[in-house]
């Protein structure tokens, strides 16, 4: 019971020193994701998760730093390219495929204005930009050679969306962020990678 009552209590100090303007600004967010356009045609759903640092928390201009995780898998195999195999008697050409796991890693400063006059609660905006770093890991299905391999690319990240803040340390929110890449290595999915997020964020 002793340990239970103690994680209350370090639980209830946490919250209670959001309320104070120097208290911890550290705080957690988690999310569904959605990819979108082409992406979103060849990925299913996936999920984002991430610490973040508020600022500004008496004034109605909030801001966060978010550094995110997000992952989505695809929805079945897709064409990497084709390859050459020696059926007995002649050079055959095939098609090859994988299957996808698109990783990113984004850092983002987001411009959180509240529609009250203060931040503790009620309809806010959500305006960020950043970056991101895709890591697509493809596992070959059909391919000789097997293995997995990586394809790494940057992108500049453009985010918008609304929340709605219960008190200082809850809210929902719905984002759609937009991706562009920097070089464009992989044409299957286009120059830019855009997706839905709908979640949480937690203030401690």
């Amino acid at each position: 019971m002793r340990p239970t009552a103690a994680a209350l209590l370090l639980a209830t100090l946490g919250l209670s020193a959001q309320e104070n303007p120097g208290g911890n600004r550290m705080g957690i967010g988690l999310s569904a994701l959605l990819p979108l356009d082409t992406w979103g045609s060849t990925f299913d759903a996936g999920f984002q998760a991430g610490l973040q640092i508020h600022f500004n928390r008496e004034s109605r201009h909030l801001g966060r730093l978010r550094i995110d995780y997000l992952q989505a898998n695809s929805k079945g195999a897709l064409q990497t390219g084709t390859g050459s195999y020696w059926d007995g008697s002649a050079w055959v050409t095939a098609s090859q495929f994988a299957r996808s796991r698109m990783e990113g890693y984004s850092v983002a400063y987001e411009w959180l204005p509240h529609l009250e006059d203060h931040s503790r609660s009620g309809l806010f905006g959500i305006f960020g930009m950043g970056g991101t770093l895709w890591n697509e890991t493809l596992r070959p299905t059909n391919s000789t050679y097997g293995g997995t391999y990586t394809e790494t690319e940057w992108g500049f990240t453009l985010s918008a969306g609304v929340g709605w803040r219960f008190n200082p340390h809850a809210t929902v929110e719905a984002r759609v962020v937009n991706s562009d890449l920097v070089f464009n290595r992989h044409p299957n999915y286009g120059s830019s990678r855009s997706y839905l997020t709908v979640g949480t964020s937690l203030r401690f």
